[in-house]
């Protein structure tokens, strides 16, 4: 293997017992088709996914071979997702995609606030994941300078707040001269009375 630069992800597989790996990848310097084969003995049905996910994507002791630098955390999570269910537990392959739904699942009304720090990491990832597929930059094909939206009220409702309530009178200040300033100058007490 040439390059980190040089490999192209091409599929990922589990196996539940022993909890493996499998890498599905394209050298590019090569044109070789290649598969990894990473069994992970320290796997068990206690394992935190988040961090486990994490320590496989940083791994530092195997630099140039660390195939999982190449897959998004996300991907990675849910891969692990699937393999500790079906480690775990002998459960369906529908049942383990249900599961990997209601995973994946995030509800806009939920309190992010009241959730672990491995719920909350992942819905960060989720959240993240979304907003790069939906973001839209100057070198994208859809990119629009500066879009003006007319939002329109419902048929019949009229929008109202207290910034523009129509209680406030507006009046005009007449300025007073330099030379009136200058006499004001030692009685600012009387300015705020």
């Amino acid at each position: 293997m040439s390059s980190s630069t040089s490999i192209k992800m091409q599929k990922m597989g589990v196996r539940f017992k022993p909890p493996t790996i499998f890498l599905f990848y394209t050298d590019t310097s090569t044109g070789k088709f290649r598969r990894r084969t990473v069994p992970l003995t320290d796997f068990t049905k206690n394992t935190n996914i988040t961090d486990y996910t994490t320590e496989l994507h940083n791994d530092k002791t195997t630099k140039n071979r660390n195939l999982f630098r190449h897959i998004p955390l996300r991907r990675l999570e849910r891969l692990l997702f699937v393999l500790k269910e079906g480690f775990t537990t002998n459960i369906s392959k529908s049942d383990i995609e249900k599961k990997l739904r209601t995973f994946d699942n995030l509800d806009p009304n939920e309190d992010l606030n009241k959730l672990d720090d491995d719920a909350l990491k992942h819905k960060k990832l989720i959240m993240s994941e979304s907003y790069e597929k939906n973001r839209v930059d100057p070198s994208s094909k859809d990119f629009v300078y500066d879009v003006a939206v007319d939002f329109e009220q419902p048929a019949g409702e009229k929008q109202t707040s207290e910034w523009d309530s129509s209680e406030e009178v507006e009046e005009d200040i007449p300025q007073q001269k330099d030379d009136e300033e200058d006499d004001d100058d030692d009685d600012d007490e009387d300015d705020f009375k």
